[in-house]
């Protein structure tokens, strides 16, 4: 069972994405529950996980957009210099429309130049020529900040900071287990208190999340029929993972553990498979991705990292193309 949630930014945030969300469930989970029971909760979620979830996406007036996957390009030498120039636009767009994911995961789509033959491209998104497209709200800017000394009243420093304004973006939510639902949607409740992302000291990552309940999301809950998949979560990889067959650009990515509550602990480095992968599994049965302890707070207690991937299956591969 597949459920979407709708996020509405109050104030700047930081870049959120998977792994932010489920942190900030794992903290709301704790402060219902009791850090025992998050323990328990970790320990089996990394065997047997009771949800995936997905980074936010864009959401323009009830419109889902999706990351544009990693297709594979066919390169044709005979292809007029001009006719180059207009593969611009599309390798720059970053987002496709519901419309679009849907002739991909049919096949109808499988290569970038069937986007840039058959589709249109306007700004960062890839449409049909029938849907009406509208712009993003969402904007990085540069905060300035100003250290000062509340002893001496003086400022100590100077610095810059980029934080993102945006109005909108919905994430998805696989359930395993429908009867966990409504205990997620309670430690959502607690989210909204708590935040979202980095500089929720002064007042960043306000956030009001609400489940969207008016979309039609049976193109999303296929079962696999190939080994390949869309990914629209950062995956962690395990030896599941076919990297000849796979298509992805990684990233690597370090950071504290929350400190809200208690002092925050530098967590190992990680290398993550980013959204709009095209992921080739050896095993359509078992995850890619994974929970990684990435570091201890103390003696037996680890810190994890989400790195689970959020699977669109597809119902072609590449492979039947050799």
């Amino acid at each position: 069972m597949i459920k979407a949630y709708k996020i509405k930014y109050l104030s700047p945030h930081t870049s959120i994405r998977s792994y932010t969300l489920f942190g900030a469930f794992c903290w709301g989970y704790r402060l219902l529950k009791g850090n025992d029971k998050l323990e328990e909760f970790l320990k089996e979620f990394k065997e047997k996980p009771k949800f995936l979830i997905s980074s936010p996406f864009p959401l323009v007036n009830n419109n889902f957009l999706f990351p544009k996957p990693n297709l594979i390009l066919k390169e044709d030498t005979n292809i007029p210099v001009l006719e180059k120039l207009k593969r611009k636009p599309y390798k720059k767009a970053k987002y496709i429309t519901e419309e679009v994911l849907k002739d991909i995961i049919k096949g109808e789509v499988k290569y970038q130049n069937d986007l840039m033959q058959n589709y249109k491209a306007k700004g960062s998104i890839i449409y049909k020529e029938n849907e009406k497209i509208e712009k993003i709200d969402y904007r990085e800017i540069i905060f300035t900040h100003n250290s000062l000394n509340r002893i001496t009243h003086s400022s100590e420093s100077l610095y810059f900071e980029k934080g993102i304004i945006s109005n909108e973006e919905f994430f998805l939510v696989r359930f395993f287990d429908e009867h966990f639902k409504n205990e997620f949607e309670k430690v959502l409740n607690i989210i909204e208190d708590l935040g979202l992302g980095g500089n929720k000291n002064i007042g960043w990552g306000k956030v009001k999340i609400e489940p969207i309940t008016d979309k039609d999301l049976s193109f999303l809950e296929n079962s696999p029929k190939s080994n390949q998949f869309l990914t629209l979560s950062p995956v962690i990889p395990t030896e599941n993972l076919n990297t000849d067959k796979s298509l992805y650009n990684t990233f690597s990515f370090k950071s504290y553990s929350e400190g809200s509550f208690s002092k925050g602990e530098l967590k190992n480095k990680v290398i993550y498979l980013d959204e709009s992968s095209i992921i080739y599994a050896k095993d359509k049965n078992k995850f890619v991705g994974q929970l990684k302890k990435v570091g201890f707070i103390e003696e037996n207690k680890p810190i994890y990292q989400y790195g689970f991937e959020f699977p669109i299956y597809l119902e072609w591969s590449y492979e039947r193309e050799n």
